[in-house]
């Protein structure tokens, strides 16, 4: 027998006959396609294509092998099998891609059955009557498990109901199940689309005729079960919502007088019929966003993802996710909540606005997501006609409460919507009735996964209740009760931030930020109410400060006192509130440009607690004041202002006094006085309530006991422990990633950086540093940004790892957020980060505690210059200072130059003296032995022995 051209080629050969498919007829050995007998032309290339895929029907053909078997011995190009499939599908006519479907990433699939005839084909033998099911038009995508789920159930429960909202494919994965099951069924799977009944009465004709009997439109529910009882076979009942009572009593029936009858409906909700399981059908899975780092291929596993590129490509002819475009289609999947029709509509009007265009376009989603499939449903033809269809099946009661429980921008509780939605007719009681009618056919979904409920309107469903909810005239009194409630839950959520820790108050409070960006938007927008959005603004201080979301914050804060300057007399009681919350904010998101404008808000913030006599609030400003001072490198302001708080702390109990004794810690110890730092912190760690979680105690935005362990880590190294320093330094660390706020972490962050590098542990202070730059960046706080940047800097000039070190260094030196505090700091990194502001601070005394590092590392760089004698009155200077101060650090620091400058420079008497120094500090340590600067002294004694 003469082999089949499509040997020739490489491909299989086909066994002899036809294979047939839709209105298709196949002749492989007459290299013949036949449409309802009529011949279709088709390329060489294409034809093969064909054979190749039509060869392993149902399964995913790699586009290498398809391109090996249809140009063997041949180079081409993947785009040359783009254009053969295109003209594959265009042949094909209709709606192609129920035949050939590109499976995103991995090839292409023949999805249509079919089936062998010998050719001619002789006439068919008697064969039980075909399925009444709906064509399947396309591969069903992310529901394996569903599909999987359901075909096991259903033959072990007679009635199954697939539940969702509008749009979420229920029809869809009805047909692929029953397809399944035809096989389980002999046949016996009758399909009856119940849209088009407007009337219960003609609902057993409608079933009739999907069973083929010639029923008219006075078919009784009586017949249609005769005719059911002596059956078996599954009858899916698609879009049951609008005839939910009917076909709960006539599911009911079928079940309780036939034995054969399975039964598989698709409603919006529940039938609540005797015998009936549930599957609620959710949204595909969306990536959290595009930055997540899901790689490519990846982001095209996800399902929702997969369907946008499959029906773009389809749309477009060819469509690729690639790094320009995946953000936006990520967006585009996320702002449609995975809804799979959503989805559909929108790859489909890729082609006129482009992916970029069309993520930017969503905000109204109902003027862009039309023009569906012409053969549609009509309620399926655009989102907006889905969500009529559910909306015009309510009651005027629950059509009134979806409209008001739009104006949750996210998650909510049932007392919150108790209150923003009842009014009118609507008693609260009726509230709890409607949202658990609403939750039962799907526009209202719920989240029961945490110790409260909480519930949720898709983002699609909010915006078109929304669009009702403005078209009323309702719309701005459920708005000012949206705003009063989040200002009232707010004002609980400040005092309960001092008294819960973190974990349990961001459980709490933490999913209400949308809420009150939402409510502060109204009250601040055209018909808002300005006195609402200036009084949440001030109380909601602590969830940004808990979110860490300070830059956003400062926005809020600048629009409230701008827009209050502009309108009202601002009462000095808010007024006060708004300045303290702009003075804490401007501590992490402000730059140099902003440190006045900081000093003035904290002292405004205090000048009003005192006339107010709000002792609480004056305690909070001055802790401001105070940590400002610091910022600025301003010590003994910083110092003196620690007397006034211990005069406002004088019976305030055990924890404002335990902190004044942290300020006063810190204070002594950024003025240069170790042995003073020390004491104070001996008694606060020794305090019972010190390792007491209490975070924020008085509205302190850094964990208290984060705080505590820093100050201990710099006196400890300071003093000479250095060990003990590293070993609380990585305490404070863990502390603050278990705490998971991100200032708290910084803060930690903050000792242990340089702590790593004063020891000369360079991987550790690489990633402090990289922890830092992440959970700053992450929480937008550019000031702690500077220092990780700063901290980096320095182990690049250490290490010489090919970073830019001494040129980041000048950019940082020049950056709106050096301040004089971050010029003291840098010195002591590396002798190449020392400034002429460090220089200048130093010797007019204002360096503090960095002063003898500063006047040690100046002494070095005279020294470069061949400046022998100032060199060794700047060390002999710096290791005067660092004895007064009781810094053994900088003391040893300051010995080791001494003798290397006798080593280079001096006779024996000054190598003499210079040994004996150094060995009289050198005795001081009892720890740290393999650190960098101990190594260093142990180097230079034998050097000079």
């Amino acid at each position: 027998m003469q082999r089949s051209d499509s040997s020739v080629r490489g491909l299989p050969a086909m066994p002899e006959g036809a294979v047939l498919f839709g209105d298709y007829r196949l002749v492989p050995s007459e290299r013949a396609l036949l449409f309802r007998g009529h011949p279709v032309r088709l390329s060489g290339r294409a034809f093969d294509l064909l054979l190749a895929l039509v060869d392993q029907a149902g399964a995913v053909v790699g586009k290498d092998e398809l391109i090996a078997r249809v140009w063997p011995r041949t180079f081409v190009e993947e785009g040359n099998l783009r254009v053969h499939i295109g003209a594959l599908r265009k042949a094909l006519g209709g709606d192609a891609h129920s035949y050939v479907e590109n499976v995103v990433g991995r090839g292409y699939s023949f999805v249509a059955p079919v089936r062998h005839v010998p050719h001619p084909e002789p006439a068919p033998e008697p064969a039980p009557p075909p399925a009444q099911l709906p064509a399947a038009r396309a591969r069903v995508i992310g529901r394996d498990d569903v599909l999987d789920w359901l075909a096991t159930q259903l033959p072990e429960h007679r009635l199954v109901t697939i539940v969702g909202p509008g749009g979420m494919g229920k029809t869809t994965i009805a047909g692929a199940v029953a397809n399944r099951l035809v096989p389980t069924f002999s046949g016996h799977v009758d399909f009856a689309d119940l849209a088009p009944l407007a009337d219960a009465r003609l609902l057993p004709s409608a079933i009739a005729l999907s069973l083929g009997r010639p029923a008219g439109s006075n078919e009784s529910l009586d017949t249609l079960i005769g005719a059911l009882k002596n059956r078996h076979g599954l009858l899916v009942l698609d879009s049951c919502e609008h005839l939910i009572d009917a076909v709960a009593g006539l599911a009911e029936r079928i079940l309780r007088e036939t034995s054969g009858i399975y039964i598989l409906a698709t409603s919006r909700e529940p039938l609540r019929a005797e015998g009936e399981w549930v599957h609620r059908l959710q949204p595909l899975a969306v990536p959290a966003s595009a930055g997540e780092g899901l790689s490519l291929d990846q982001l095209t596993a996800c399902p929702a993802v997969q369907l946008f590129v499959e029906r773009a490509t389809a749309a477009l002819g060819s469509f690729v996710l690639d790094a320009g475009n995946a953000g936006a289609v990520v967006d585009i999947c996320r702002r449609l909540d995975g809804i799979p029709l959503a989805i559909e509509l929108a790859a489909g009007r890729a082609e006129f606005f482009g992916v970029q265009g069309l993520a930017a376009r969503l905000e109204d989603c109902f003027a862009v997501l039309t023009r569906g499939r012409r053969t549609a449903l009509p309620r399926h033809q655009t989102l907006r006609a889905t969500l009529d269809w559910s909306f015009d099946m309510l009651s005027p009661e629950d059509q009134a409460m979806l409209c008001r429980l739009s104006i949750f921008r996210g998650s909510f509780t049932l007392d919150a919507a108790a209150e923003v939605a009842h009014a009118g007719a609507i008693e609260r009681a009726d509230v709890f009735e409607s949202i658990a009618n609403l939750a039962a056919k799907s526009l209202v979904g719920v989240d029961s996964g945490n110790e409260l409920v909480h519930y949720r309107l898709l983002d699609t469903t909010r915006a078109y209740a929304m669009e009702k909810l403005r078209a009323g005239s309702e719309a701005r009194g459920v708005a000012r009760r949206y705003a009063r409630y989040y200002c009232a839950l707010m004002a609980s959520a400040e005092a309960d931030w001092e008294v819960l820790n973190p974990t349990e108050w961001q459980a709490r409070y933490g999913r209400c930020i949308d809420h009150v960006r939402a409510a502060l938007d109204w009250a601040f927008g055209p018909d808002g109410e300005l006195a609402t959005g200036l009084e949440l603004t001030a109380v909601s201080a602590a969830l940004w400060y808990q979110l860490s979301l300070m830059e956003e914050y400062r926005q809020r804060l600048d629009l409230a006192l701008a827009r209050s300057a502009d309108t009202i007399d601002l009462a000095p009681p808010l007024a006060m509130r708004l300045h303290l919350a702009l003075g804490h904010t401007l501590l992490h998101v402000g730059n140099m440009h902003d440190i006045d404008e900081r000093s003035r808000n904290f002292e405004r913030a205090l000048e009003l607690a005192e006339q107010l006599g709000d002792n609480d609030t004056a305690v909070r400003a001055l802790w401001g004041c105070f940590t400002d001072a610091l910022f600025r490198g301003e010590y003994r302001k910083a110092h003196f202002l620690t007397g006034r708080f211990g005069e406002l702390a004088q019976g305030g109990g055990d924890m404002l006094q335990l902190a004044w004794r942290r300020m006063q810690a810190r204070a002594m110890h950024y003025l240069g006085d170790q042995h003073a730092a020390r004491a104070h912190v001996d008694v606060l760690m020794a305090h019972p309530l010190s390792g007491r979680r209490r975070p924020r105690v008085n509205g302190f935005q850094f964990d208290q006991r984060v705080s505590s362990l820093a100050v201990q880590g710099r006196v400890l190294w300071m003093q000479g422990s250095p060990d003990k320093a590293l070993e609380v330094a990585r305490q404070a660390v863990a502390e603050g990633l278990e705490l998971d706020h991100s200032v708290s972490l910084c803060f930690a962050l903050l000792l242990a950086c340089p702590v790593a590098l004063w020891t000369g542990e360079l991987a550790a202070a690489g990633e402090y540093s990289a922890l830092m730059l992440e959970r700053s960046r992450q929480g937008s706080l550019p000031l702690w940004q500077f220092w990780a940047r700063a901290f980096d800097a320095a182990i690049q000039l250490h290490t010489g790892g090919g970073g830019d070190g001494g040129a980041g260094f000048s950019a940082l030196e020049r950056s709106p957020f050096c301040s004089g505090m971050h010029v003291d700091m840098l010195a002591t990194l590396h002798g190449a980060m020392l400034t002429p502001r460090a220089i200048a601070r130093a010797d007019e005394g204002l360096a503090g505690w960095s002063m003898a590092e500063i006047l040690r590392c100046w002494g070095e760089e005279v020294l470069q210059v061949g400046s022998f004698t100032q060199a060794e009155t700047l060390f002999r200077r710096a290791l005067a200072v660092a004895r007064e101060q009781g810094a053994r650090a900088w003391e040893l620091r300051a010995a080791c130059s001494l003798a290397r400058l006798a080593i280079g420079n001096g006779g024996a008497p000054a190598r003499q003296e210079a040994r004996h120094t150094l060995a009289e500090v050198y005795g001081f340590f009892t720890e740290g032995r393999q650190t960098y600067d101990l190594r260093t002294a142990a180097a230079l004694l034998k050097a000079l022995a």
